[in-house]
């Protein structure tokens, strides 16, 4: 990292997100078209705080959110979803038996 970036991120790093994705809005007020990552200095820093390129895009309000991002979101809330509904599920008779091996092992005593 050169010094010049050095000194970007440290300054990126006291700005509020607000104010970072501004920057994008102004560069792309500047070329007249979305910014691509070289267009922006230290674009790692913002991949590192927002994530990938068009997610920052559309945090920035450049881009509208894309679809197939929304449907892979939902797809991936829906599986966790039923996944944690499942586990408490299985804990549950988990729990049941736990406690009916319990009655039945005093019953036998």
């Amino acid at each position: 990292m050169t010094q010049e970036e050095k000194r970007i991120t440290a300054e990126y790093t006291l700005m509020s997100d607000e104010a970072l994705l501004d920057i994008l809005r102004q560069k792309a007020a500047e070329l007249g078209r979305l910014p691509i990552k070289d267009d922006v200095a230290c674009a790692f820093y913002f991949k590192q705080r927002f994530g990938p390129w068009p997610r920052i895009l559309e945090q920035a309000g450049l881009k509208p959110v894309s679809e197939k991002h929304l449907h892979r979101k939902e797809k991936y809330r829906k599986k966790h979803t039923e996944m944690r509904k499942r586990s408490a599920e299985n804990r549950k008779k988990c729990r049941e038996e736990r406690i009916a091996t319990e009655c039945l092992l005093q019953t036998t005593r």
